[in-house]
Protein backbone atom coordinates (compact mmCIF):
# COMPACT_ATOMS: atom_id res chain seq x y z
CA UNK A 1 0.00 0.00 0.00
CA UNK A 2 2.48 2.48 0.62
CA UNK A 3 4.62 2.15 -2.73
CA UNK A 4 1.03 2.87 -4.03
CA UNK A 5 0.44 5.52 -2.14
CA UNK A 6 3.70 6.96 -3.64
CA UNK A 7 2.57 6.89 -7.27
CA UNK A 8 -0.69 8.55 -5.73
CA UNK A 9 0.98 11.40 -4.56
CA UNK A 10 2.17 12.37 -8.12
CA UNK A 11 -1.40 11.99 -9.68
CA UNK A 12 -2.42 16.13 -10.66
CA UNK A 13 -4.30 17.77 -7.86
CA UNK A 14 -7.88 17.73 -9.70
CA UNK A 15 -7.78 13.72 -10.55
CA UNK A 16 -10.22 13.47 -7.75
CA UNK A 17 -12.91 16.09 -9.51
CA UNK A 18 -11.89 14.61 -12.84
CA UNK A 19 -13.23 10.87 -11.76
CA UNK A 20 -16.84 12.34 -11.12
CA UNK A 21 -16.21 14.29 -14.43
CA UNK A 22 -15.59 11.58 -16.35
CA UNK A 23 -18.59 9.46 -14.81
CA UNK A 24 -16.06 7.38 -12.99
CA UNK A 25 -17.85 7.67 -9.75
CA UNK A 26 -21.58 8.21 -10.21
CA UNK A 27 -22.86 6.61 -6.72
CA UNK A 28 -20.86 5.87 -4.14
CA UNK A 29 -22.39 2.86 -2.91
CA UNK A 30 -19.48 0.18 -1.92
CA UNK A 31 -16.76 3.01 -2.46
CA UNK A 32 -16.88 6.57 -1.11
CA UNK A 33 -14.89 8.82 -2.56
CA UNK A 34 -12.16 8.90 -5.67
CA UNK A 35 -9.23 8.73 -3.54
CA UNK A 36 -10.59 5.22 -2.55
CA UNK A 37 -11.37 3.82 -6.07
CA UNK A 38 -8.15 4.95 -7.06
CA UNK A 39 -6.27 2.56 -4.42
CA UNK A 40 -8.37 -0.22 -5.63
CA UNK A 41 -7.60 0.58 -9.37
CA UNK A 42 -4.00 0.76 -8.37
CA UNK A 43 -3.33 -2.98 -6.75
CA UNK A 44 -5.71 -4.23 -9.49
CA UNK A 45 -3.28 -2.90 -12.15
CA UNK A 46 0.01 -2.71 -10.59
CA UNK A 47 -0.28 -5.74 -8.25
CA UNK A 48 -2.27 -7.97 -10.85
CA UNK A 49 -4.78 -8.75 -8.37
CA UNK A 50 -8.03 -10.81 -9.27
CA UNK A 51 -11.36 -8.92 -8.88
CA UNK A 52 -11.94 -11.40 -5.71
CA UNK A 53 -8.33 -10.21 -4.41
CA UNK A 54 -9.75 -6.54 -4.27
CA UNK A 55 -13.07 -7.26 -2.91
CA UNK A 56 -11.27 -8.70 -0.21
CA UNK A 57 -8.53 -5.82 0.11
CA UNK A 58 -11.46 -3.71 -0.08
CA UNK A 59 -12.85 -5.06 2.54
CA UNK A 60 -9.88 -5.51 4.84
CA UNK A 61 -8.64 -2.20 4.33
CA UNK A 62 -11.97 -0.15 5.23
CA UNK A 63 -11.50 1.14 1.36
CA UNK A 64 -15.05 -0.33 0.05
CA UNK A 65 -17.66 -2.79 0.87
CA UNK A 66 -18.15 -4.58 -2.73
CA UNK A 67 -17.79 -8.07 -4.24
CA UNK A 68 -16.13 -8.86 -7.37
CA UNK A 69 -18.55 -8.43 -9.53
CA UNK A 70 -19.21 -4.80 -8.33
CA UNK A 71 -15.53 -3.95 -8.60
CA UNK A 72 -15.33 -4.91 -12.43
CA UNK A 73 -18.30 -2.79 -13.00
CA UNK A 74 -16.46 0.45 -11.16
CA UNK A 75 -13.46 -0.67 -13.17
CA UNK A 76 -15.29 -0.24 -16.14
CA UNK A 77 -16.10 3.04 -15.94
CA UNK A 78 -12.29 4.03 -15.09
CA UNK A 79 -11.18 4.56 -18.82
CA UNK A 80 -11.78 7.92 -19.66
CA UNK A 81 -10.84 9.16 -16.08
CA UNK A 82 -7.46 7.52 -16.69
CA UNK A 83 -7.21 8.85 -19.96
CA UNK A 84 -7.68 12.30 -18.79
CA UNK A 85 -4.97 12.03 -15.77
CA UNK A 86 -2.57 10.48 -18.51
CA UNK A 87 -3.31 13.73 -20.92
CA UNK A 88 -2.75 15.87 -18.21
CA UNK A 89 0.79 14.23 -16.40
CA UNK A 90 1.80 14.13 -20.56
CA UNK A 91 1.16 18.06 -21.09
CA UNK A 92 3.37 18.98 -17.55
CA UNK A 93 6.42 16.55 -18.98
CA UNK A 94 8.31 14.64 -16.87
CA UNK A 95 11.89 14.76 -17.70
CA UNK A 96 13.40 17.40 -19.83
CA UNK A 97 17.10 16.58 -21.44
CA UNK A 98 19.13 18.88 -23.08
CA UNK A 99 18.68 18.60 -26.74
CA UNK A 100 21.02 19.45 -29.86
CA UNK A 101 20.88 23.27 -30.48
CA UNK A 102 18.88 22.72 -33.99
CA UNK A 103 16.67 21.22 -32.25
CA UNK A 104 16.03 23.46 -29.14
CA UNK A 105 12.90 25.11 -30.56
CA UNK A 106 11.19 21.73 -31.50
CA UNK A 107 9.10 19.00 -29.71
CA UNK A 108 10.70 16.03 -31.10
CA UNK A 109 7.85 13.25 -31.34
CA UNK A 110 8.49 9.77 -32.11
CA UNK A 111 5.47 7.99 -33.16
CA UNK A 112 4.92 3.79 -33.00
CA UNK A 113 2.19 1.17 -32.77
CA UNK A 114 1.81 -2.07 -30.49
CA UNK A 115 -0.66 -5.09 -30.55
CA UNK A 116 -1.72 -6.25 -27.24
CA UNK A 117 -4.26 -9.77 -27.36
CA UNK A 118 -6.12 -10.91 -24.88
CA UNK A 119 -5.46 -14.62 -23.53
CA UNK A 120 -7.80 -17.31 -24.21
CA UNK A 121 -10.23 -18.27 -26.76
CA UNK A 122 -11.28 -15.16 -28.03
CA UNK A 123 -8.07 -13.89 -28.92
CA UNK A 124 -8.90 -10.20 -29.46
CA UNK A 125 -6.36 -7.97 -30.39
CA UNK A 126 -5.92 -4.07 -29.65
CA UNK A 127 -3.35 -1.58 -30.73
CA UNK A 128 -1.82 1.07 -29.10
CA UNK A 129 -1.16 4.02 -31.41
CA UNK A 130 1.80 6.26 -29.12
CA UNK A 131 3.42 9.37 -29.57
CA UNK A 132 6.34 9.84 -27.26
CA UNK A 133 8.06 13.03 -26.57
CA UNK A 134 11.69 12.16 -26.67
CA UNK A 135 13.12 14.44 -24.84
CA UNK A 136 10.78 15.35 -22.27
CA UNK A 137 10.23 11.09 -21.58
CA UNK A 138 6.12 11.73 -21.77
CA UNK A 139 3.41 10.67 -23.64
CA UNK A 140 2.41 13.50 -26.06
CA UNK A 141 -0.51 11.45 -27.40
CA UNK A 142 -2.58 8.03 -27.99
CA UNK A 143 -5.40 5.85 -28.70
CA UNK A 144 -6.33 2.74 -28.32
CA UNK A 145 -7.97 0.84 -31.13
CA UNK A 146 -8.80 -2.82 -32.73
CA UNK A 147 -6.21 -3.65 -35.17
CA UNK A 148 -8.04 -2.54 -38.51
CA UNK A 149 -7.18 0.59 -38.06
CA UNK A 150 -3.62 0.49 -39.54
CA UNK A 151 -0.06 3.09 -38.30
CA UNK A 152 -0.77 6.44 -39.85
CA UNK A 153 0.04 9.92 -38.58
CA UNK A 154 -3.52 10.79 -38.99
CA UNK A 155 -4.23 9.05 -35.64
CA UNK A 156 -2.48 11.71 -33.90
CA UNK A 157 -3.16 15.08 -32.44
CA UNK A 158 -0.20 17.06 -34.09
CA UNK A 159 0.58 20.52 -33.57
CA UNK A 160 2.61 23.58 -34.64
CA UNK A 161 6.12 22.84 -33.44
CA UNK A 162 6.54 19.29 -33.61
CA UNK A 163 9.34 17.34 -35.58
CA UNK A 164 7.41 13.37 -36.08
CA UNK A 165 10.02 10.95 -36.35
CA UNK A 166 8.32 7.18 -37.84
CA UNK A 167 9.11 4.20 -39.34
CA UNK A 168 7.73 3.26 -43.17
CA UNK A 169 4.56 2.62 -41.79
CA UNK A 170 3.71 6.07 -41.48
CA UNK A 171 5.81 7.71 -45.12
CA UNK A 172 2.74 7.88 -46.94
CA UNK A 173 1.57 11.26 -48.64
CA UNK A 174 -1.60 11.04 -46.09
CA UNK A 175 0.53 11.23 -42.83
CA UNK A 176 2.91 14.12 -44.99
CA UNK A 177 -0.23 16.25 -45.52
CA UNK A 178 -1.54 15.76 -42.10
CA UNK A 179 1.95 17.34 -40.74
CA UNK A 180 1.73 19.84 -43.34
CA UNK A 181 -1.65 20.68 -42.35
CA UNK A 182 -0.76 20.71 -38.39
CA UNK A 183 2.06 23.10 -39.65
CA UNK A 184 4.55 20.40 -37.96
CA UNK A 185 8.07 18.66 -39.69
CA UNK A 186 8.79 15.14 -40.08
CA UNK A 187 11.48 12.49 -40.01
CA UNK A 188 10.07 9.31 -41.57
CA UNK A 189 11.50 5.98 -43.02
CA UNK A 190 10.73 5.60 -46.98
CA UNK A 191 10.09 2.32 -48.44
CA UNK A 192 10.86 2.30 -52.04
CA UNK A 193 7.86 1.98 -52.94
CA UNK A 194 6.14 4.77 -50.55
CA UNK A 195 5.25 7.37 -52.79
CA UNK A 196 6.36 8.57 -56.43
CA UNK A 197 9.05 11.02 -56.78
CA UNK A 198 9.35 13.57 -59.86
CA UNK A 199 11.20 16.59 -60.96
CA UNK A 200 9.90 20.23 -60.45
CA UNK A 201 8.70 19.46 -64.37
CA UNK A 202 6.75 16.34 -63.32
CA UNK A 203 9.51 14.02 -64.70
CA UNK A 204 10.21 10.51 -62.86
CA UNK A 205 13.00 10.18 -60.52
CA UNK A 206 15.62 7.38 -59.94
CA UNK A 207 16.00 7.85 -56.59
CA UNK A 208 19.13 5.71 -56.72
CA UNK A 209 20.75 7.37 -59.57
CA UNK A 210 20.48 10.54 -57.92
CA UNK A 211 21.35 9.21 -54.20
CA UNK A 212 24.82 8.39 -56.73
CA UNK A 213 24.69 11.97 -57.99
CA UNK A 214 23.83 13.84 -55.07
CA UNK A 215 26.78 12.65 -52.10
CA UNK A 216 28.13 15.01 -49.99
CA UNK A 217 30.29 13.59 -47.68
CA UNK A 218 28.26 10.32 -47.96
CA UNK A 219 25.00 12.00 -47.57
CA UNK A 220 22.67 12.54 -50.43
CA UNK A 221 20.44 14.64 -50.66
CA UNK A 222 17.32 15.18 -53.22
CA UNK A 223 15.04 18.17 -53.54
CA UNK A 224 11.70 16.26 -55.44
CA UNK A 225 7.68 16.25 -54.97
CA UNK A 226 5.35 13.90 -54.54
CA UNK A 227 1.68 14.04 -55.95
CA UNK A 228 -1.32 14.32 -53.32
CA UNK A 229 -4.88 12.47 -53.58
CA UNK A 230 -6.09 15.64 -55.19
CA UNK A 231 -3.47 15.69 -57.53
CA UNK A 232 -1.20 18.70 -56.35
CA UNK A 233 2.82 18.84 -55.74
CA UNK A 234 3.66 18.09 -52.55
CA UNK A 235 7.19 19.57 -52.02
CA UNK A 236 9.50 17.39 -50.47
CA UNK A 237 13.18 16.39 -49.17
CA UNK A 238 15.21 13.30 -49.29
CA UNK A 239 17.79 12.33 -47.18
CA UNK A 240 20.05 9.07 -47.46
CA UNK A 241 23.03 7.32 -46.46
CA UNK A 242 24.52 3.98 -47.54
CA UNK A 243 24.99 1.66 -44.67
CA UNK A 244 28.36 -0.24 -43.56
CA UNK A 245 29.18 -3.15 -44.85
CA UNK A 246 28.39 -5.22 -42.20
CA UNK A 247 24.59 -3.67 -41.97
CA UNK A 248 24.17 -4.66 -45.60
CA UNK A 249 24.88 -8.09 -44.79
CA UNK A 250 22.35 -8.25 -42.42
CA UNK A 251 19.95 -6.49 -44.95
CA UNK A 252 20.69 -8.92 -47.57
CA UNK A 253 20.06 -12.01 -44.78
CA UNK A 254 16.93 -10.22 -43.56
CA UNK A 255 15.56 -9.79 -47.35
CA UNK A 256 16.70 -13.54 -47.54
CA UNK A 257 14.04 -14.32 -45.04
CA UNK A 258 11.33 -12.68 -46.01
CA UNK A 259 11.35 -14.13 -49.70
CA UNK A 260 11.21 -17.64 -48.27
CA UNK A 261 8.86 -16.76 -45.33
CA UNK A 262 6.51 -15.21 -47.86
CA UNK A 263 7.16 -17.17 -50.79
CA UNK A 264 7.98 -13.55 -52.82
CA UNK A 265 10.91 -12.39 -55.07
CA UNK A 266 12.06 -9.04 -53.84
CA UNK A 267 13.62 -6.82 -56.95
CA UNK A 268 17.06 -6.49 -57.33
CA UNK A 269 16.16 -2.47 -57.55
CA UNK A 270 14.39 -3.20 -54.38
CA UNK A 271 17.13 -4.76 -52.68
CA UNK A 272 19.56 -2.16 -53.57
CA UNK A 273 17.54 0.84 -52.13
CA UNK A 274 17.57 -1.18 -48.61
CA UNK A 275 21.23 -1.27 -48.53
CA UNK A 276 20.72 2.85 -47.70
CA UNK A 277 19.19 4.68 -44.40
CA UNK A 278 16.27 6.56 -46.70
CA UNK A 279 14.47 9.29 -44.83
CA UNK A 280 11.30 11.93 -46.41
CA UNK A 281 11.00 15.14 -44.52
CA UNK A 282 10.09 18.75 -44.85
CA UNK A 283 12.92 20.47 -42.99
CA UNK A 284 14.66 23.17 -44.41
CA UNK A 285 17.82 23.09 -46.07
CA UNK A 286 20.19 24.77 -43.35
CA UNK A 287 19.55 21.63 -41.33
CA UNK A 288 22.19 18.92 -43.02
CA UNK A 289 21.36 15.87 -44.25
CA UNK A 290 23.72 14.36 -41.49
CA UNK A 291 21.99 15.28 -39.07
CA UNK A 292 18.40 14.94 -40.14
CA UNK A 293 19.58 11.15 -40.24
CA UNK A 294 21.18 11.65 -36.86
CA UNK A 295 17.87 12.89 -35.46
CA UNK A 296 15.93 9.88 -37.07
CA UNK A 297 17.64 7.67 -34.58
CA UNK A 298 15.55 9.30 -31.48
CA UNK A 299 12.72 7.04 -32.89
CA UNK A 300 14.13 4.11 -31.17
CA UNK A 301 12.84 5.30 -27.47
CA UNK A 302 9.31 4.70 -28.48
CA UNK A 303 10.75 1.21 -29.17
CA UNK A 304 12.26 0.90 -26.05
CA UNK A 305 9.51 2.76 -23.93
CA UNK A 306 7.46 0.05 -25.43
CA UNK A 307 9.80 -2.90 -24.23
CA UNK A 308 9.70 -1.25 -20.68
CA UNK A 309 5.91 -1.37 -20.46
CA UNK A 310 5.76 -4.96 -21.71
CA UNK A 311 8.72 -6.29 -20.09
CA UNK A 312 8.40 -4.11 -16.12
CA UNK A 313 4.59 -3.44 -15.99
CA UNK A 314 3.04 -6.62 -18.23
CA UNK A 315 1.40 -3.89 -20.54
CA UNK A 316 1.36 -6.95 -23.05
CA UNK A 317 -0.50 -9.39 -21.00
CA UNK A 318 -4.08 -8.61 -21.14
CA UNK A 319 -6.58 -10.47 -18.51
CA UNK A 320 -10.11 -8.53 -19.81
CA UNK A 321 -12.48 -9.66 -22.09
CA UNK A 322 -15.25 -6.79 -22.05
CA UNK A 323 -14.42 -4.00 -24.03
CA UNK A 324 -14.75 -1.65 -22.09
CA UNK A 325 -12.56 -3.27 -18.99
CA UNK A 326 -10.04 -3.71 -21.57
CA UNK A 327 -9.72 -0.32 -22.34
CA UNK A 328 -9.82 0.91 -18.70
CA UNK A 329 -7.15 -1.92 -18.04
CA UNK A 330 -4.48 -0.28 -21.08
CA UNK A 331 -5.45 3.42 -19.81
CA UNK A 332 -4.83 2.48 -16.26
CA UNK A 333 -1.32 0.61 -17.15
CA UNK A 334 -0.06 3.57 -19.17
CA UNK A 335 -1.16 5.60 -16.03
CA UNK A 336 0.55 3.51 -14.10
CA UNK A 337 3.47 4.10 -16.34
CA UNK A 338 3.73 7.89 -16.55
CA UNK A 339 3.80 7.80 -12.34
CA UNK A 340 6.71 5.60 -12.19
CA UNK A 341 8.54 7.96 -14.87
CA UNK A 342 7.31 10.99 -12.43
CA UNK A 343 8.94 9.19 -9.44
CA UNK A 344 12.12 8.13 -10.74
CA UNK A 345 12.87 11.69 -12.58
CA UNK A 346 12.98 12.95 -8.58
CA UNK A 347 15.26 9.96 -7.78
CA UNK A 348 18.61 10.97 -6.84
CA UNK A 349 21.54 8.84 -8.76
CA UNK A 350 22.71 6.13 -7.24
CA UNK A 351 19.18 5.89 -5.67
CA UNK A 352 19.25 5.80 -2.01
CA UNK A 353 17.17 2.66 -0.15
CA UNK A 354 13.07 3.24 -0.30
CA UNK A 355 13.64 5.71 -3.01
CA UNK A 356 11.20 4.30 -5.46
CA UNK A 357 13.31 2.17 -7.34
CA UNK A 358 12.23 -1.06 -6.19
CA UNK A 359 9.06 0.12 -8.90
CA UNK A 360 11.54 -1.45 -11.39
CA UNK A 361 12.10 -4.49 -9.77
Amino acid sequence: MENIARLMAELPNDYEDDCFTEGALTRRRGVNNPADLMMLSMFHLQNGCTLIEISEIARITKLGEMSDVAFMKRFEKCGNWFRTINSKIATNGIIKYQKPNWLEDKTIVAVDASDVTEKGRSGRTYRLHFAFDVFNMGSVDYSITDVKVGESLVNFNIKPGHLVIGDRAYSTINGIEHCKQNDAEYILRMRKNSFTIRNEQGELIDLLEAFRNTVSDGYADVQAFATNLSGDKVSIRICAKKKDPEAIIQTQKRLKRKESKRQLKISDEAKVFNEYIVVVTNLNGYISAEDILEAYRLRWQVEIYFKRLKSILNFGELPKRRPDSVIAWLNGKLMIALLIEILLSKTPFPPKEGSGQEYLA
